[in-house]
């Protein structure tokens, strides 16, 4: 049973092409906390499921997809806005507070980014996404040495030829 919930979830959760705002990797959903107690179904009632790992996860990617769609539009305004909802109904997930180092940052909000990424970092330490996007963030402060060590573990995770690392050295390049 455990192997099968395992396998759907893999399915629910990949993606072919993985976007630099992921870890590279799924990461397992956080289930939201219940609102109220449910009540105990009497013998008549046929019992129904609550909020299953499945359908979190769908519910995340579902609302991640959206946001997406937000970011690719530059509405970066509203994208934040769905992305702070998105973290109070699935805290700590690195590939939100990853986003919302993102759209800081195109907000140019760089403080409030830097932290988003630090908690994405804390999450995942090996976040392709989130160590590309703090690498270009410190390219923006002036911190040459740092996104290099950005670059440097990102190479030692995905290659010289992944997307994360090809773009994070891009931008050193230009600077």
């Amino acid at each position: 049973m455990r192997l099968l919930l395992a396998a759907l979830l893999s399915i629910v959760l990949f993606t072919p092409a993985q976007a630099a705002d992921t870890g590279g990797a799924p990461q397992p959903a956080t289930t939201p906390k219940p609102a109220a107690t449910t009540p105990t179904p009497t013998p008549s009632q046929t019992p129904t499921a609550s909020s299953t790992p499945i359908t979190t996860a769908k519910s995340l990617a579902t609302q991640l997809g959206a946001i997406r769609e937000l970011v690719a539009a530059q509405n970066f305004a509203s994208a934040k806005t769905a992305l702070e909802q998105a973290d109070q109904q699935f805290p700590n997930n690195a590939d939100v507070n990853n986003l919302l180092g993102f759209v800081n940052r195109k907000l140019k909000m760089y403080s409030q980014s830097a932290t988003y990424y630090t908690k994405a970092l804390k999450i995942d330490p090996n976040h392709l996404g989130a160590l590309e996007y703090q690498g270009e963030l410190f390219i923006i402060q002036k911190k040459t040495a740092l996104a290099k060590k950005n670059l440097d573990k990102l190479k030692k995770l995905c290659g010289s030829s992944c997307e994360q690392y090809l773009d994070l050295k891009k931008v050193i390049d230009k600077k």
